[in-house]
């Protein structure tokens, strides 16, 4: 048996295709892209260790600091966390 909410999303999912599919209004179409990338840079990816949310942008943010901080030498080495533990 089919759960109908999936079958009803699937219905949705259709009728804007043939929307979109219809639509002459190029700004429409850009607001439409806009809100669809918000959406998916918005998107929570995991939940930190206070359980706050993480999104894909915030994940992708962290990234590109860790880059940095790689290639400007903040780095630590494996002996000197395992020293940094012993003091937890």
């Amino acid at each position: 048996m089919v759960d109908t909410t999936i079958m009803d999303i699937q219905t949705e999912k259709l009728y804007l295709i043939e929307q979109v599919a219809k639509l002459q209004d190029v700004n429409i179409i850009q607001q439409l892209k806009e809100i669809l990338r918000s959406t998916s840079e918005n998107h929570i990816v995991g939940y930190n260790s206070d359980e706050n949310a993480i999104t894909q942008i915030d994940l992708i943010d962290r990234a590109k600091a860790s880059n940095l901080a790689i290639e400007k030498g903040k780095t630590k080495s494996i002996s000197e966390i395992r020293s940094n533990m012993k003091n937890w």
